[in-house]
């Protein structure tokens, strides 16, 4: 009888293991998706930061930290490593006027946006440097220097001539961070974490020093339209709106991460693990998908982003790279 109920409790435990539900696994993944949030699309499976597509939109550029930049197909195939060494978290930047990209990893860099003609602009191993942007010409880049204690804005030739500094001031933190020039290049907007902290403005004769909104500043860089009349940033977690003078500064949202439409018709913005979008006005918030990261092709018809996908192990172990 002993025997018997010892059988009939092995039956049931191995029966409960069997009904046992794994716990499900999950990736990073990129997907892709229409401004509506329709037709989602997933890329292709991997940790990734920054993305971003190539001025053609046939592309996304992406950036992985100690792995550094690499580069795929809108359709997921022919990933690439453009570079093999480690690039620091902010958004590398793309000029669509002459194919490159510009990133730092406490040097200066710019390659083709193929990964080939890799140049060192900067070569001080003694300064740390990050934050390059292209003017929208191509022809500039502004970047951040901290050496010891002091900390400046400097613009340079996109050809790494011609180097001078805009802004410099004292302190044992990174004081400035995401400066970013308007489409003239006349003027550079850029976030200050002393006080008082917040969005600025300056000249780029280095006149002008104007701070815009006080606040504490976002991760982000400012995103300003194409015709270069709106200006989208964030500070704290709003999102705002102003022109490209930086009047008429309007809060849309709460919310981060904003990039607003080369034509200036719509932001996309992340609000916690939402990928949202809003009109300009501050009218037509809507909800597209879960995620992060969310950036518009040049032509505004798709936003790459970030989201968590559930992998099903026995068919794909979700890691590609």
């Amino acid at each position: 009888m002993r025997n018997i109920l010892l059988a009939i409790i092995f039956l049931i435990l191995c029966t409960s293991c069997e009904r046992r539900i794994p716990e499900p696994t999950y990736t990073d993944a990129i997907y892709m998706m229409k401004p509506d949030g329709s037709d989602i699309t997933h890329i292709i499976d991997g940790y990734a930061e920054n993305v971003q597509f190539t001025p053609d939109g046939t592309r996304i550029i992406m950036n992985k930290g100690n792995s550094g930049i690499w580069s795929v197909k809108i359709d997921g195939s022919d990933l690439t490593q453009l570079i093999t060494f480690s690039v620091n978290t902010e958004l590398p930047s793309i000029s669509s006027e002459n194919m490159k990209i510009a990133f730092s990893n406490d040097d200066i860099y710019v390659m083709d946006i193929d990964g080939t003609s890799l140049q060192n602009l900067t070569g001080t191993p003694d300064v740390q440097e990050g934050y390059p942007y292209f003017s929208f010409d191509g022809s500039k880049i502004v970047y951040t220097t901290r050496q010891d204690s002091i900390n400046s804005i400097y613009i340079m030739d996109a050809s790494g001539a011609n180097k001078r500094k805009i802004i410099s001031n004292s302190t044992k933190y990174y004081l400035y961070s995401y400066p970013i020039f308007n489409v003239n290049g006349s003027t550079i907007f850029y976030k200050r974490a002393g006080l008082p902290r917040g969005l600025y403005s300056i000249n780029v004769d280095g006149t002008n020093n104007t701070l815009l909104y006080e606040g504490y500043v976002g991760y982000t860089f400012p995103s300003i339209s194409a015709d270069g009349t709106k200006i989208v940033f964030n500070v704290s977690n709003d999102i705002f709106i102003m022109n490209g003078d930086g009047t008429n500064i309007t809060k849309l949202a709460e919310g981060g991460s904003p990039m607003i439409s080369s034509n200036g018709e719509k932001i996309v913005f992340t609000d916690f693990r939402d990928i949202k979008v809003i009109n300009i006005d501050g009218t037509g918030l809507d909800v597209l998908d879960e995620g992060w990261s969310p950036y518009f092709s040049s032509n505004n018809e798709k936003i790459v982003y970030i989201k968590e996908r559930q992998v099903d192990e026995k068919v794909n172990k979700g890691i590609v790279f």
